[in-house]
């Protein structure tokens, strides 16, 4: 039997707690954000439930927000669109990262919650003002999380902009299926393509050739700590310089599934890109709630190439006509072997 129950705590933060039996999984209506995925006690993503009032407006690494309007960076904060240059807040040394810092992930959003059969809908609302993150333009944003009995938890984006903008939206959680918690190295990525491509030392895509992973380790099949300790001389130059993963990626079929010996979680998405992020470096938040340390989690972002506007100019996939309705699809589905 299914059903859901809202809790609020302190700081405006409502939980939406879904129960599954089996499966258990909460929501936040701050940042429109996953707070926890219970497969029994095995919690498989990142978060805080006890303390959200005080964890999420602290933590600075985005654990399961929404991202927007922009998710990635944007190189310098600026860009152009139909021959005028729009600069934004550089809150990324000098570059946007993830629309700037009064992003998704800073808001209240509007909510309800919709138990239908088989499933719960929560169908969160916002507005993004241009006046607030100086992009162009301002947007109405659904963001509808469904959690279903499959233990399928997909995310709908729907939006309509009143100007002609840039809309990258994605979700920053961060997976970890050991059920001790311990680092992700030992979890395997797979898919039928997995082209990764390279960045710079600002973290921004330097080549839009990627490597072949699947050529280079010849198989679909990659655990992280291969990618990590690779011998491949470009390979081990983007590791050494970030520590891990930190790239985007071109997918087969727009899927890929990422296993340990306890589950297997299976991503499908009709964006074209994901980014594998592994969680490389989290000395930088003085926090006693921070318990983390390097690859204790994983993302999965599914979105368009970040900075696609500088690098592909009008034929950018970020782009969104005004009075266009938008619309992308994301599910995560979690399986126990």
């Amino acid at each position: 039997m299914m059903f859901a129950k809202v809790e609020s705590q302190s700081n405006g933060i409502d939980l939406i707690k879904i129960d599954n039996e089996e499966t258990k999984i909460v929501f936040t209506n701050y940042g429109a954000r996953i707070v926890s995925w219970k497969f029994d006690d095995n919690n498989i993503v990142l978060g805080n439930v006890v303390e959200a009032d005080e964890f999420y407006t602290e933590n600075p690494f985005n654990f399961g927000a929404t991202i927007g309007r922009y998710g990635g960076r944007i190189a310098n904060a600026t860009f152009q669109l139909d021959g005028k240059t729009y600069q934004l807040d550089s809150n990324n040394g000098q570059h946007n990262i993830h629309g700037g810092p009064h992003g998704l992930d800073t808001q209240f959003f509007d909510y309800e919650v919709e138990e239908q059969v088989g499933q719960v809908k929560i169908i969160f609302k916002t507005t993004i003002k241009s006046s607030v993150d100086h992009f162009p333009g301002d947007i109405d944003l659904e963001v509808i999380h469904t959690y279903d009995v499959d233990h399928k938890w997909t995310i709908e984006y729907k939006a309509i902009a009143t100007e002609k903008t840039i809309f990258n939206p994605m979700n920053h959680v961060y997976f970890n299926l050991n059920r001790d918690n311990k680092v992700i190295d030992n979890h395997s990525i797979a898919s039928s393509k997995l082209d990764m491509y390279l960045l710079n030392e600002d973290n921004i895509v330097q080549s839009l050739e990627p490597v072949d992973l699947v050529n280079k380790f010849n198989s679909e099949n990659i655990q992280f700590k291969d990618i990590f300790n690779s011998e491949d001389s470009v390979i081990k130059e983007q590791m050494d310089r970030f520590g891990g993963i930190d790239h985007p990626f071109d997918l087969g079929s727009n899927e890929m599934t990422v296993e340990n010996k306890h589950f297997l979680l299976k991503v499908k998405t009709d964006m074209p890109n994901i980014v594998i992020f592994t969680f490389n470096d989290t000395t930088s938040w003085q926090s006693d709630f921070n318990i983390y340390k390097a690859h204790s989690g994983f993302t999965l972002e599914t979105q368009c190439i970040p900075n696609d506007i500088n690098l592909l100019g009008d034929k950018a996939p970020s782009i969104l006509e005004a009075n266009k309705p938008y619309y992308s699809k994301t599910s995560y589905k979690i399986f126990e072997k």
